[in-house]
Order: structure tokens, then sequence, then C-alpha cells
């Protein structure tokens, strides 16, 4: 062995422990530390974002307005504003009629229809029930609201028809907001056709009545226990109690 490769391998031998030791921490720390490093850099990171989430609901639901408390009184009163005594189902009509001539492009209207059905008694207090001809069902039962407030309600159809652009049905839809009584929109229809498109509406003008007395809507119905029927099974009395048979 020539001198030369005698003092590199007694310089290998020397710096053999120090090479153990990095390796053994090389391995530790990809193997060990490094993974333990990166959970908690991506654990705080998470932690941030989601502290950043609550305080911008903290915000949100401090700039939220609270629901007040329900105001009976205050209902009623809107109610009565909203709901005419008289009889508006002409002016509702002339304002439909109105809003579709004015709207509609010149030369693209037509068959504009307006029908008006018989009144009828809301049936929520106890009324007649529904118009002569409804199908009936729950598709053309009353608004079950009606019945919160202490008044007859009655109600008149309106159907209108008409064949123009997708505006003047846009036009006539927007017009539903102010009126001078409050309606109920049972169905709007919207047709494609060429070169028309077909426009059907159907409402019910409401009319207050006289006030009559409806039960306190905050306050639960009490009931008594169900009476059992005729196939429902039967428990003898126990012979402790009165009248029971020996």
């Amino acid at each position: 062995m020539t001198p030369r490769s005698g003092s590199l391998g007694d310089a290998l031998e020397r710096l053999l422990p120090f090479l153990a030791f990095a390796a053994i921490v090389t391995a530790g720390w990809f193997g060990f530390v490094q993974p333990s490093f990166s959970a908690y850099l991506r654990s705080g990171a998470d932690a941030a974002a989601l502290e950043e989430r609550v305080r911008t609901l903290q915000l949100a639901a401090g700039r939220a307005r609270p629901e007040p408390p329900a105001d009976l009184e205050r209902s009623r009163r809107e109610f009565e504003d909203r709901v005419s005594v008289d009889d508006e189902v002409a002016s509702i009509a002339a304002i439909f009629a109105e809003t579709v001539l004015e709207t509609a492009p010149a030369g693209q209207l037509r068959a504009l229809v307006i029908e008006t059905g018989d009144r009828a008694q809301s049936p929520s207090h106890g009324g007649a029930g529904e118009i002569a001809g409804a199908s009936g069902g729950a598709a053309d039962a009353a608004d079950p609201r009606l019945a919160l407030f202490p008044y007859a309600v009655s109600y008149t159809p309106l159907r209108v028809s008409f064949d123009s652009t997708f505006e003047a049905a846009g036009n006539l839809l927007w017009r539903l907001r102010a009126l001078p009584t409050l309606i109920e929109v049972r169905s709007a229809t919207l047709t494609r056709g060429l070169p028309l498109m077909r426009t059907e509406l159907v409402v019910r003008v409401l009319r207050r009545g006289e006030t009559v007395d409806v039960a306190d809507p905050m306050a639960p119905a009490v009931s008594g226990p169900a009476l059992p029927g005729p196939t429902a099974p039967r428990l003898a009395p126990s012979a402790a109690e009165t009248g029971a048979p020996r």
C-alpha cells in the first residue's frame, strides 16, 4: 500500500464518526422533524384563516339589523292601509289596460282581453268558499294569512291576457307593486311565440269587509284528548275506578 492511500484511509477513518452523525441527523430531520414542522405551519395558517373568518362574521353580525318583535297592531294598521274597503276591481282593470297599451310597441299588441269573475267570500273566516267553476283543492285555497286579521275578506278574480313583447309583460308585472288595493297573484304565464309572446296573468283583487271575531294568533289552540275510533283497542277499567264492573 502506498503512503498516499494509507493517509487517505486514515483520514476517512477519522471522519467516519462525523459522517455517521451527519447521516443520522439528516435522516431524523426528513423523517421526523420536517413533517411535524410542516404540519405546524399548516395548522398555524389554518388557524389564522379561521380567525379572520370569525372577525368577518362578527362584523357582519354587528352590522345586521335585529328583527323587530311582532307587532300585531302595526300589522293590523298595514293591513287596513293596503286592503281597501271599496271595490277597486274596475280601477285595477283600467290600470292593467293602460299599462299594456302604453308600454306595448306600436303594431306589436294582439288580443288584449281583461275578464273578471264573480266576487267570492274568502273561506278564511268561514265564507262560502271558491267561485263557481273553480276546481278546488290546495291550489285554489285562500291565503291562510288572511285569517290572522279580524276582517271578512272578499275577492274578485281578474284575468289579463295579451300577445306582445317581453318588455310589455315585464312592465305589467312591475305595476303590481303599486295598486289601490292588495291583490293575490294566482298565476303568471309567459308563453314564447313568434313573433309575439303570450302573457296571461290571473289575480285576485282583495276587498276588506266587516270586522269579525278571530282567535288570538299568539295563543296555542287547546284541544282535548282524541276520541277513540270504533276500531281502536279498548282497555278494561281497573277495579279501583268508580263504576268499574265487577
